[in-house]
């Protein structure tokens, strides 16, 4: 690679974000109804969830718990305001809220009454703490803390000062489990099968010192969830080092709690590859050591309940008080967003005994969640009036729901507008609006225009292979459509079948302004493909287009994405009265803005806004836009990873952030020494900046606000360092050269 062309072109992308916003809409965060078998959902618009941890939390100061949400899918934060027996969606609590990546509870470890963040640094088995010195929920105030947090150890090398070990993907126990007024912790060990107890030392404080490896006197299995107790336990305390045992570390949650009001606080603990939750008691053993004595393998059964938890993956416990009695009940949910049950992902469980003596009463597998739209995974929505009643209705597909290996369907619902012109109301479909399912059609990007002259709007999907299949509507005008299969593979004007590769999301939208409907194609690489529609109204025929500057990529269009690789682009192209807008949602979950679409084919676009929303909602973003309430301004559905819908209406203020680069910021960034070998130190006199780091062929490194980042275990080569701010670069990249150990 040159690495001069590679400097320059991140110098371009942090250029372009300066560029003045041509686009004439702000969004504000809107709540349109949608009603399912006579009742509307409570939670429409939250996204939907897949690997949600709960926290409770007093986030508006009136004294009751609401919730807090962390989704490991896409790292976002939901908030649920108490509201007596109901919970209120809370969007606008969410912003501001420090990134936090891989895991997150809230704990208050300062006794000030008010919940820290516990969260994990980006991808690695260490555990970052801002204290919380928020006074107004809708203007959310944490202070880094600890980044690393550390412990004291002692072993027969001396004492040392490790970092508090916590695999990114696994969920700790994270509470005074002793009742001395300060926060212990307990993880899982690096090799997986024993547990460490982090004790802490100041009342109100963070001193940890690292009192057990062995806690519990247990140890798991490395093949599956069995626990080794009492004889058949071994512990071996001074493993030489353990990170490089073979038996890697896969997944755990532990949570801490009292199931039988005897000796210490006992546990509950989930595997990545079980639907259920190990239920185990300890009891305080002769040698003063907090022993296992019993497991419960199908929890609760075993300890005062009637029904096992039923999670399909890795579920992790959280004690939170849902029902305001006064006792601790149990939220479970996946510990991981891969291969689990999308509808089913939040499991209730009230405490019907007392936190010292619980009795478990399961109340359902979709608290709360069954009051989303959520299509399980991946949403891709699409707005058009599909039955001619001159209202706009909702088509949404999904990439997948998850039923076990090999079995992950896609499916298309269409939402029909029951409402008015001024106020939409969308109705839940019970059925699909095509069979995908038996043409084993999967992650189905869906659009719909007239292709045949008819009258009605026929269907195109794409799919995950990249091809474009074409389902004509047999309903006829001004009726529900019925869609029927009528080519596997559309075929483009050669006869060839028209193959980008993977993950299709097509967009039918006349591009020439020839009155004929044309295609334009996102994909997994995230560039725009072209196909003018050369046919007839009533005859489509789809010509390629090439550019002689550009080839396939329309326009030289490449959204953003995370590693530089990918970037899933999804068209949404919309026209209003200043013309025809070029936009484009993507990997990362922003909605770029390229301006309005030229008459010239050839002509090269260029980012004028980053992220029209101004917010992201989640990865994988898919957006559809049409004025829903007729006041002469956009709205926006989004779709997200997640398998949910946001909702935003346009608003008259435009409140998009475009950053800047600041010429101070600039000249303050240095980075020493270059060339380096084991360590790579920048300053800055901005305390908030941050630096991503790419490799020499574009992988992130990734992202860091230490000013000082161990590089020993880096190749030696070339490497890319931006300044940036909330993840916007803020300065010119600086090449630095890492020289042989």
């Amino acid at each position: 690679m040159n690495y001069a062309k590679h400097i320059l072109a991140i110098a371009c992308l942090s250029l372009s974000l300066t560029t003045e916003a041509q686009w004439d809409y702000g969004f504000e965060v809107g709540d349109i109804p949608v009603v399912y078998q006579g009742d509307t959902l409570d939670f429409a618009w939250t996204g939907g969830l897949t690997a949600p941890m709960w926290s409770p939390i007093d986030l508006d100061f009136d004294s009751d718990m609401d919730l807090f949400v962390f989704d490991r899918d896409g790292h976002r934060v939901l908030a649920f305001e108490r509201n007596g027996d109901d919970w209120k969606y809370r969007p606008e609590w969410c912003y501001g809220w420090p990134e936090m990546n891989s895991w997150c509870l809230l704990r208050d470890y300062d006794c000030d009454g008010k919940p820290d963040i516990f969260t994990a640094q980006q991808n690695l088995n260490t555990i970052m703490v801002y204290k919380n010195n928020t006074v107004d929920p809708l203007n959310p105030q944490f202070e880094l803390i600890v980044d690393p947090l550390t412990c004291e150890y002692e072993d027969a090398g001396g004492v040392s000062q490790p970092n508090v070990f916590c695999q990114y993907s696994d969920t700790p126990a994270i509470q005074d489990l002793d009742g001395d007024g300060d926060l212990d912790i307990i993880t899982f060990t690096e090799s997986a099968t024993t547990l460490y107890k982090y004790e802490g030392q100041t009342e109100c404080g963070l001193d940890m010192i690292c009192t057990n490896r062995c806690y519990g006197m247990l140890a798991e299995a490395s093949e599956n969830n069995n626990l080794y107790i009492g004889e058949d336990f071994e512990c071996q305390f001074n493993v030489v080092d353990p990170r490089d045992d073979e038996y890697r570390h896969l997944g755990g949650s532990i949570t801490a709690l009292q199931l039988d009001a005897n000796g210490p606080l006992d546990l509950l603990m989930g595997d990545v590859t079980y639907p259920t939750i190990v239920g185990i008691l300890l009891e305080d053993a002769y040698d003063g050591q907090d022993s296992a004595v019993f497991t419960d393998f199908n929890f609760p059964i075993l300890t005062n309940g009637i029904e096992a938890l039923d999670c399909q993956r890795f579920p992790a416990a959280y004690r939170v008080d849902v029902d305001a009695d006064g006792v601790k009940d149990l939220i479970c949910s996946p510990n991981t967003y891969l291969e689990v049950d999308d509808d089913k992902c939040v499991h209730y469980l009230r405490n019907a005994g007392t936190d010292e003596l619980p009795v478990w009463d399961y109340v359902t597998q979709t608290f709360l969640h069954d009051q989303m739209i959520d299509m399980g995974r991946g949403a891709y929505p699409r707005l058009k009036d599909i039955n001619g009643d001159g209202l706009i209705d909702l088509i949404v597909s999904n990439k997948e729901n998850y039923n076990g290996v090999n079995d992950t369907p896609t499916k298309l619902h269409g939402y029909k507008n029951i409402g008015t012109l001024e106020n939409p109301v969308f109705e839940k479909p019970t059925e699909v609006l095509a069979d995908l399912t038996t043409f084993g059609i999967e992650s189905a990007v869906p659009t719909v225009g007239d292709l045949d002259g008819d009258g009605d709007v026929d269907l195109i999907v794409g799919d995950e292979f990249g091809l474009l299949h074409y389902f004509v509507n047999e309903a006829g005008p001004n009726s529900w459509p019925i869609f029927e299969v009528n080519m596997l593979g559309v075929l483009d004007s050669d006869g060839v079948r028209i193959d980008i590769q993977q993950f299709a999301a097509p967009q039918l939208i006349d591009i020439d302004q020839d009155g004929l409907l044309d295609l334009v194609i996102g994909e997994k690489n995230g560039n725009l493909n072209l196909y003018l529609n050369c046919g007839t109204a009533d005859n489509m025929s789809w010509c390629k287009y090439e550019s002689t500057s550009f080839g396939e990529a329309w326009g030289n269009i490449f959204v953003d994405n995370v590693l530089m690789i990918n970037g899933y682009s999804t068209p949404s192209i919309v026209e209003d009265a200043s013309g025809m807008h070029l936009i484009a949602s993507n990997e990362v979950g922003s909605v770029e803005y390229f301006g309005l679409v030229q008459d010239d084919l050839e002509f090269e676009y260029s980012l004028i806004t980053p992220n029209i929303l101004n917010y992201i909602s989640g990865v994988r973003s898919s957006c559809a836009f049409a004025d829903l309430n007729n006041d002469g301004k956009l709205d926006c559905l989004m779709g997200i990873q997640n398998g949910g819908l946001r909702c935003y209406y346009g608003s008259d203020s435009v409140t998009i952030n475009t950053p800047e680069i600041e010429e101070e910021s600039a000249t303050d960034f240095t980075i020493f020494p270059n060339p380096g070998n084991n360590l790579l130190n920048w300053k800055s006199s901005d305390l908030n900046l941050e630096v991503k780091v790419f490799n020499s062929v574009g992988v992130l490194m990734g992202v860091f606000n230490k000013n000082q980042i161990q590089t020993e275990d880096w190749a030696v080569g070339s490497y890319i360092i931006v300044p940036t701010k909330t993840g916007s670069p803020v300065g010119p990249p600086v090449l630095w050269i890492k020289l042989e150990n």
